[in-house]
């Protein structure tokens, strides 16, 4: 396994209102959801694999199947297809987006 820390970083966005909009597919069909940060700014996130040792100090706050788009908070800035997506936030600016079956 490699440590998260080992993998890219992606920028998925930024915001004057510390938040974007998550919009993908569950078991139930069409999901949106917010992704709260610390404070207004730029932010990144760790795009892992299945593979990825993910640092007990990440909380897993949303999961996704197939699909996922987030905008931010004036256009779509980042999309993946995989089976399974699931996001992890830590701390105020600490953003994961780990696939499962990549596409």
């Amino acid at each position: 396994m490699k440590n998260y820390k080992e993998y890219e970083k992606r920028f998925i966005g930024s915001s004057d209102i510390a938040a974007l909009i998550l919009v993908g597919c569950d078991e139930n069909g069409l999901k949106t959801s917010t992704l709260d940060f610390g404070e207004d700014g730029s932010y990144m996130a760790y795009v892992v694999d299945e593979d990825a040792e993910i640092g007990a100090h990440y909380k897993k706050v949303a999961d996704f199947k197939h699909w996922l788009k987030i905008y931010d908070d004036d256009e779509l800035t980042y999309r993946v297809n995989a089976q399974e997506i699931n996001i992890y936030r830590a701390g105020d600016f600490g953003c994961i987006i780990q696939t499962i079956g990549k596409h």
